[in-house]
């Protein structure tokens, strides 16, 4: 048996698990990690092969780090509370010249922290975009524009925010260096 027919029949059965115990239903997680629901259900079945940016998206909404969909996942209880600079690592993000590297330690919880780092003239995409949740951020370096329904906010160092995830928004950096915002999603 191949490697990728392999991880397909091992992946679908822990998303289906990770989702079934956070109560999560699949229609949820179709509709927060914008996928059908028969697309959802075909990689739980392991008929589909996700995309390493639809493992982000539905690690994102199952609360988890990307790599547990895809190893044995210890319980929780054994991640400790803190997360070392050498575990961090980059996951994918929907937009062009960004980065987000996550900060938050591998247990379990509703709040993600993360730094993104935009390149000048990266951006969160050209649509805003919403989802479930509350989100918060302080910008590290360089500015970005932030779009919060029809509101532009130019930020730079030292400026933060605060808004509820399911009002449409997105960013950009407006500089002509890289921008880094630590980053905070709760729900």
């Amino acid at each position: 048996m191949d490697i990728t027919r392999n991880l397909e029949i091992t992946l679908g059965p822990r998303l289906r698990a990770l989702r079934q115990q956070r109560k999560i239903s699949l229609m949820a997680l179709a509709k927060a990690s914008g996928k059908s629901v028969g697309y959802v259900s075909q990689v739980e079945r392991g008929i589909s092969s996700p995309t390493l940016r639809e493992l982000s998206l539905f690690s994102e909404v199952l609360g988890v780090d990307m790599v547990s969909l895809l190893t044995d996942t210890p319980s929780a209880d054994t991640h400790p509370p803190v997360r070392r600079d050498a575990d961090r690592s980059f996951i994918p993000f929907r937009g062009e010249q960004t980065r987000k590297r996550v900060l938050t330690p591998r247990n379990e919880g509703v709040l993600k922290m993360y730094v993104m780092q935009i390149e000048p003239g990266g951006s969160s995409g050209d649509a805003l975009y919403t989802h479930e949740g509350e989100e918060a951020g302080y910008v590290l370096a360089g500015e970005i524009v932030l779009n919060i329904a029809e509101t532009e906010y130019r930020l730079a160092v030292g400026d933060s925010f605060r808004f509820s995830s399911t009002t449409p928004h997105a960013f950009r950096n407006v500089g002509n260096t890289l921008a880094e915002v630590v980053w905070v999603n709760v729900g």
